[in-house]
């Protein structure tokens, strides 16, 4: 789903959500204690809806997921008050679809939207009892009970198994994000309190509500990785932060003024913040879409130097992917618009052929070179797989056994699974083109934060010399020691016995870096 689209479905709700809270004020329903408090709520979240959303200029499918995870909190909360027969309806439908996407987008959390063992087989579990508890609920409420117990006690056990299942990669994520957890489970608690306390006396107010109160641990780790963007709201390009700060409370105050003046009190208060705040999140959505579009001279003017910093880095890039094209693609097809006259001969017909084949390797090792192919839909060592497999094809006529170990549950934090990947890339492409062996051994593992890569052949390499030898004619590997080094981490060369070298290399794995660069890509 593309941004703008998302963006204005949120923005939609956004104005539903202010349309009922209006028509329930003006009905006298949210004037005693609990619908007041249900009001309070419901307008934190929308308010924290507009400002996530509107830094989210990345699009991340994680945020994505968790603003429309907390458009469904706030519906929950405000018909938890409501004792309306016809909502009833609606406030059970949400119960199964929260508890879908709140395990959804933990998991997602956890493993940052890529690829995991057994994800296809959690998938069609959690959405097949989604399904059929909403089916249940159009039959009866003792066949919804059921089937919605069925999908309670299905959401935990999938969810169980795979944080057991992966336990090093969730460990990793909870070391790297144990103080917003903990400043989370203060906040929920809290929070979850009030709405207790102040909900006593509503029938069944507890009764499905801790089913999404475990995701929101994880709100104030993405407020922080929200805060790690460099970008923050497309408002901040016209408006710094202590001008919008007094904007928003110049807002407040008006709305607060207003309230008092009308004698309805808090409840028009969070209607007016709320419409104060979702105006603001239209006018992100219009100038983000401007920004995008080119249509904004003054937010241009004043993002002049980043854009001239930006601008120099993609024209380099653009001088080297024309001279790619000019030496290696144009002459090539010139080539072959040569010989197309004499196309009818067959052993031009096999030059043509040939010539064509070596043009569509050589872009596809050039596309590899400027992104590489990792598919979210595999895991990381099925992705590294799939490139051993590709450098095999790519030298048909060396015979190297390559062995692979690796856990299938490894995990590397972005962007460190393409920093790998790189360096597995290059590694192992030099023991086709230079060593002259027939085995490898690559060893992949993380523990602790900690990855580490082992690659070994039975060539005819000495460590020694190779650690010594003039850096331009080895400069595949002084690329990856400049590399590793630069990530703090460390390559170590010694000889493998009883033929052979063996490389040796440590990685740091930082946590904050990676979920930093999780948001931002």
């Amino acid at each position: 789903m593309k941004r703008i689209t998302l963006n204005l479905l949120l923005f939609a709700n956004s104005i539903l959500l202010i349309i009922y809270m209006a028509l329930a004020i003006n009905r006298n329903m949210a004037f005693n204690a609990t619908g007041t408090v249900s009001l309070f709520l419901s307008s934190l979240m929308l308010i924290d809806i507009t400002y996530i959303s509107s830094c989210n200029v990345s699009g991340n499918k994680v945020i994505s997921l968790f603003c429309g995870l907390l458009a469904l909190h706030s519906w929950y909360i405000l018909l938890s008050a409501q004792d309306d027969a016809r909502t009833g309806m609606v406030f059970s439908a949400l119960s199964p679809v929260i508890w879908y996407v709140s395990i959804n987008f933990i998991l997602m959390f956890l493993f940052q939207g890529s690829g995991y063992k057994f994800k296809k087989t959690v998938n069609i579990c959690l959405t097949g009892t989604c399904i059929c508890s909403l089916i249940g609920l159009l039959a009866s409420n003792e066949i919804f009970s059921l089937f919605y117990g069925i999908q309670f006690l299905a959401g935990w056990l999938c969810f169980i198994f795979i944080v057991v299942f992966h336990r090093k990669r969730t460990a990793f994520v909870f070391k790297a994000e144990w103080k917003y957890i903990l400043f989370s489970l203060v906040t929920v608690s809290i929070l979850f309190l009030a709405y207790y306390f102040s909900t006593m006396g509503v029938s069944g107010h507890l009764s499905n509500f801790g089913i999404y109160l475990p995701v929101l641990l994880f709100s104030m780790s993405i407020h922080g990785i929200i805060r790690k963007e460099h970008s923050s709201a497309p408002l901040s390009t016209i408006f710094s932060s202590l001008q919008s700060a007094l904007i928003l409370l110049a807002g407040a105050v008006i709305c607060g003024l207003s309230a008092l003046a009308s004698g309805i009190g808090f409840p028009l208060f969070f209607l007016m913040l709320d419409a104060v705040f979702v105006f603001v999140y239209a006018c992100n959505i219009a100038l983000d879409f401007n920004l995008r579009h080119g249509k904004s001279a003054m937010a241009r003017e004043s993002r002049y130097y980043a854009a001239l910093e930006q601008l120099q880095q993609e024209e380099q890039l653009n001088l080297e992917f024309a001279n790619f094209l000019h030496d290696d693609i144009l002459q090539d097809l010139l080539s072959i618009k040569n010989m197309m006259k004499k196309a009818g001969r067959p052993d031009i017909q096999k030059i043509i052929t040939e010539a064509l084949d070596n043009m569509n390797t050589y872009i596809r090792e050039r596309m590899q070179d400027y992104r590489p192919a990792m598919l979210p839909k595999l895991t990381v060592k099925e992705n590294y797989q799939s490139l051993l497999a590709y450098i095999s094809q790519s030298f048909p006529h060396r015979n190297i056994r390559v062995t692979f170990e690796c856990p299938d549950s490894l995990f590397l934090a972005a962007p460190y699974d393409i920093f790998v990947y790189r360096l597995l890339k290059e590694l192992v492409t030099n023991i086709y083109k230079h060593s002259v062996g027939e085995k490898a051994w690559i060893t992949l593992a993380q523990d602790n934060g900690t990855i580490t890569l082992l690659i070994r052949d039975n060539g005819a390499a000495d460590a020694d010399t190779l650690s010594s030898a003039d850096p331009s004619k080895h400069s595949g590997l002084s690329l990856v020691t400049e590399r590793v080094n630069n990530m703090e981490g460390s390559v170590k060369i010694t000889n493998n016995f009883p033929h052979g070298v063996c490389i040796q290399i440590t990685l740091p794995m930082k946590g904050d870096v990676s979920y930093q660069y999780f948001i931002s890509r």
